[in-house]
């Protein structure tokens, strides 16, 4: 079972037998009183084990899906279940492959599938759910591990009532991915359901009305990719976050993002620290719209060569804002 899961089972015990042996002292009933704290000492130890074994478990999620294609505790529709289960697999793939490879093409075939496939370990009634786990070795574990998280989080933001998170969420997805949910979220919908997310130590619901809300944004939603270079002077550098800000030559305007590890790791290569030096960079532009918004743009640097400074360029003084978080991180550390 998850281990998240059999935490709660164990905590839910564990309350209930605490309980009872204060009861059991109530009443001054010595018999009673050693039984209960006997069974409390066996559920602490219980959950101090489970914890340690939760840090070696492989990649888990839990899906409960409610509403109309669950009848009761006694099962869900066999149809419904099949897609949900299979259109969230998508999701995970191509998340998965997205992150090793970058942007996927907007069809074929999704690199790697094959190593991204969870398995179905366990079947959890209540509201019913399915137990998904993965099946590679502990070590070659911790990318699709994050990648479920990402995933994870993604739902709970595209659903959020609010808009920043549904922002940041979907700044993290590309075209292809934003049809995978637009499909799971119409699933969901048509059929009336909801769903129960539990996975490391998130658990949330999206109720009807969130997964209806989460549809709605992910129809309206538009996501353009393009390559575009810039040129301008590194005024900000943070290699423990992988983010970058560029004063642009053009313009003046300042560009704010993220950028590849392989970029940064050129730049630091050559033996010279990235920061103020002037560069041609070849930046990833993603800009997200949705109806009656202003268009949101983020940006990824993919790579980038010295130039020279333009002759007009002033010397400047003023200290960079990231280099300036990376100094009070470092110093909080």
């Amino acid at each position: 079972m998850l281990a998240q899961l059999e935490r709660q089972f164990l905590q839910a015990d564990l309350a209930q037998a605490r309980q009872l042996l204060v009861e059991a002292g109530a009443h001054d009933d010595p018999f009673a009183e050693s039984q209960y704290s006997q069974r409390v000492a066996r559920l602490e130890r219980q959950l101090t084990e489970l914890a340690v074994q939760a840090e070696s478990a492989p990649t888990g999620i839990a899906l409960f899906f409610g509403g109309r294609p669950v009848i009761g505790s006694h099962g869900i529709k066999a149809a419904f279940g099949t897609q949900a289960v299979g259109q969230f697999q998508k999701l995970i793939s191509q998340r998965y492959a997205a992150a090793e490879m970058g942007p996927l093409a907007s069809r074929g075939r999704v690199p790697m599938s094959e190593e991204t496939q969870l398995l179905v370990t366990d079947v959890v009634r209540g509201s019913f759910g399915f137990v998904l786990q993965g099946n590679q070795p502990e070590e070659s574990d911790s990318t699709l591990k994050q990648v479920v998280d990402e995933v994870a989080d993604t739902l709970c933001r595209m659903a959020s009532l609010d808009d920043a998170l549904f922002d940041e969420a979907s700044a993290g997805v590309d075209s292809r991915q934003l049809g995978a949910l637009r499909e799971f979220f119409k699933l969901l919908d048509d059929e009336g359901a909801s769903l129960r997310v539990v996975e490391g130590e998130r658990d949330f619901e999206l109720t009807t009305q969130a997964v209806q809300r989460a549809r709605q944004r992910a129809d309206a939603l538009v996501i353009e990719d393009r390559l575009e270079t810039f040129e301008g002077e590194i005024i900000g550098w943070a290699e423990y976050s992988l983010r970058f800000e560029v004063l642009l030559h053009a313009d003046r305007n300042v560009i704010v993002g993220s950028m590849l590890r392989e970029a940064m790791q050129k730049l630091l290569n050559e033996g010279i620290n990235p920061l103020h030096q002037h560069v041609r960079a070849s930046v990833k532009v993603r800009e997200v719209k949705l109806r009656n918004r202003a268009p949101r743009k983020t940006f990824v640097l993919q790579s980038a060569e010295r130039i020279g400074a333009p002759l007009d360029w002033a010397v400047r003084a003023t200290q960079p804002s990231i280099p300036t978080l990376l100094n009070d991180h470092d110093a909080n550390s």
